[in-house]
Order: structure tokens, then sequence, then C-alpha cells
């Protein structure tokens, strides 16, 4: 049961969409491609942030269940003509473990990188210019023959 998804979010991209539409391309399957990437890149984030080393106690309390909750090869859900991803944790598989980790309790500081892996301004602007450039290597691609 993720509760986090990731949309196209990047500037400029309904420009994008007139240009890919213009020289034949398929906004779709390049909204899925731009949205694969930026969930893969969210996933190895967290599989980074998620090391034994960083959990509490150096990670004498860390079960696997974490790791294994990381949500990988999600697949695009449409929504009408909005797609989206499903980023982070299977909560099903974690529980509430990951919300204690990520934003700590008042015994625990919360987990290095954790937060930051999903929720994290650098995160945004990676994933941002993911899909950006995914539009415009399909804008090449296609104008390139």
């Amino acid at each position: 049961m993720p509760r986090n998804k990731i949309k196209l979010q990047f500037g400029g991209f309904e420009e994008y969409a007139e240009r890919l539409d213009r020289v034949g391309g398929d906004i779709a399957s390049t909204a899925e491609k731009a949205l694969k990437q930026s969930g893969d890149h969210v996933s190895n984030k967290l599989n980074s942030a998620v090391q034994n080393s960083k959990f509490p106690a150096k990670g004498k309390y860390a079960s696997g269940d974490t790791k294994k909750s990381i949500i990988e090869n999600a697949a695009v859900t449409w929504e009408g003509t909005t797609a989206s991803i499903n980023v982070g944790f299977d909560f099903e598989i974690s529980g509430l473990d990951t919300i204690f980790l990520m934003y700590g309790t008042p015994r625990m500081k919360p987990m290095s990188g954790l937060k930051n892996a999903i929720y994290g301004t650098a995160t945004k602007k990676e994933i941002q210019k993911i899909q950006e450039e995914v539009f415009s290597e399909e804008i090449k691609k296609r104008m390139e023959g």
C-alpha cells in the first residue's frame, strides 16, 4: 500500500508534448518511460540510504523489511490523462517502521537521508532533469529519423 507517487513535473512539459506530437512521437509511451526512470532513480536513492550502518544502533534493529519494502519496477498508472508511478515504501511489508525511520520518534532521531531520498529538493530537481531529458531525447530521435 504505497502512498507516494511521482507525476510528470518539469517546466515546459506542455511545449515538449506539443513538439513530440508534431514530430510523430508517442506522448503516452514517452511519459511512461520518463516516470519509470524517475521511479528507478528514487529506488536507487532509497537503496543507498537503507544501509545497516545508518539504522539506529548501527543496524542492530534492522530486520530487512525496510529494504524489502522499497518499491522497485512499479507500473505506471493512468487516471484519465494523468500518469503517475508509486515510489517509496510498501507499508504492507514494512508497516510503520519506515515512517518511524523517516521522521524519527521522541527517543530516536530520523534515519539519515531516508526522507530526502523521496521528498528532498535535490531529488525533485534530479527527477525533473530525468523527465526533461527523456522527452528531449525522444524529440531528437524523432527529428533525426
